[in-house]
């Protein structure tokens, strides 16, 4: 063998940087989109969740509502008020135009699948009015799955939220079920806010709270304390629950205390996915916390903008995107036998130059 004795030359080592940079280009050619698990699911999903949001915005523009254009610059009529009679706590605006891209019906069913949500399943969902856009998402997935869904409302909304006393969320749900959109609702609703009777609203929006209930049809839960009103949720639950069955899983959209418990319990729960409810000390053990006690997967849908980067969604995007759009639906990814191949021949190439003296090889052949 010619082992090399002396220095590799400059005009050898430029030749191997200059095939360096062909392969690294012929790698980035290999570069291309590759379709995620349960696309035609989250396909569908999206796009049931567009028609629902276009139904909201054609009957609120039936209410002669105004939208502000300011605030939901894609004037899709869900977002809501600042400041309105059932206001419950502040929000971030930004967040709320997050969700109103339909392409998180697709996250959902992400969710629901790694879960191990499947069709005829039962899941216990609860959600406040403060993010319809991702209640319409959330339901749209359970649909499109053909999960069976329990749901309990709070109405009460943050900042930005369905607000409008006169088209909370419970009515909005209601349009869209009337109207053969989905095919659920809420079996039961609370005043939600503070202690989920709303004590940080007024009187007034409290009676408000009542009527919009009771023009939807809607049990109201209304208990003297937080935790009646827990031990009602799950009663619920139970009760709507067929013999035999158990729920795969319990989705939680928002902050309503009737389901998170209290401020502290999120730290132990992060958003997203959680199959096993971390071992932790839970001051109030509200229904998430419950169902995550009983082994039953939690899906916490809460900070939106964590969720957003985890799953590759644009943040407040203007104009909103149609589906299929974003990380959840495809991936950017190389061709590895390709690569690999290629990286075997520049490997073997880098080896010849730099350990064998091909012209002292060449020499001995002709001498």
């Amino acid at each position: 063998m010619f082992w090399r004795a002396s220095r590799v030359k400059r005009g050898s080592l430029i030749l191997l940087a200059v095939v360096g940079l062909v392969i690294i280009y012929l790698v980035e050619m290999t570069l291309h989109r590759v379709k995620q698990p349960y696309f035609e699911e989250k396909l569908a999903a999206a796009k049931l969740a567009r028609r629902a949001q276009e139904a909201i915005k054609y009957a609120i523009a039936q209410r002669h509502i105004a939208i502000d254009r300011v605030s939901d610059p894609n004037e899709t009529g869900l977002i809501g008020e600042e400041f309105t009679l059932i206001t419950t706590d502040q929000g971030d605006l930004e967040a709320k135009l997050t969700t109103t891209d339909p392409n998180w019906a697709a996250v959902v069913v992400d969710m629901l699948k790694s879960a191990g949500v499947d069709s005829g399943d039962y899941v216990a969902v609860a959600w406040t009015g403060s993010m319809p856009a991702m209640n319409i998402a959330v339901l749209a997935a359970i649909e499109t799955i053909g999960a069976i869904p329990v749901i309990i409302s709070s109405i009460g909304a943050s900042m930005w939220g369905a607000n409008n006393p006169d088209f909370a969320w419970l009515d909005m749900e209601k349009y869209l079920y009337d109207r053969g959109i989905f095919h659920y609702r809420s079996v039961a609703a609370s005043i939600g806010g503070r202690g989920d009777r709303g004590a940080n609203i007024s009187p007034e929006g409290r009676q408000l709270c009542r009527q919009i209930a009771r023009r939807n049809g809607v049990p109201l839960i209304e208990a003297d304390n937080l935790d009646d009103a827990i031990k009602m949720r799950m009663k619920i639950y139970k009760e709507h629950l067929p013999p035999g069955k158990k729920y795969a899983a319990y989705i939680n959209v928002g902050g309503g205390v009737a389901s998170v418990g209290s401020a502290h319990n999120v730290g132990g729960v992060r958003p997203g996915i959680t199959k096993h409810l971390p071992r932790g000390n839970y001051p109030i053990r509200g229904a998430m916390i419950r169902f995550g006690y009983l082994g039953v997967p939690i899906i916490d849908i809460s900070d939106i903008k964590y969720l957003a980067k985890k799953y590759g969604m644009p943040i407040a995007p203007e104009p909103i995107p149609e589906p299929p759009a974003g990380g959840v639906f495809f991936k950017n990814q190389y061709r590895t036998e390709i690569v690999l191949v290629l990286l075997i021949l520049y490997a073997a190439l880098t080896f010849v130059v730099i350990r064998i003296d091909i012209k002292a090889y060449f020499r001995r052949k002709t001498s």
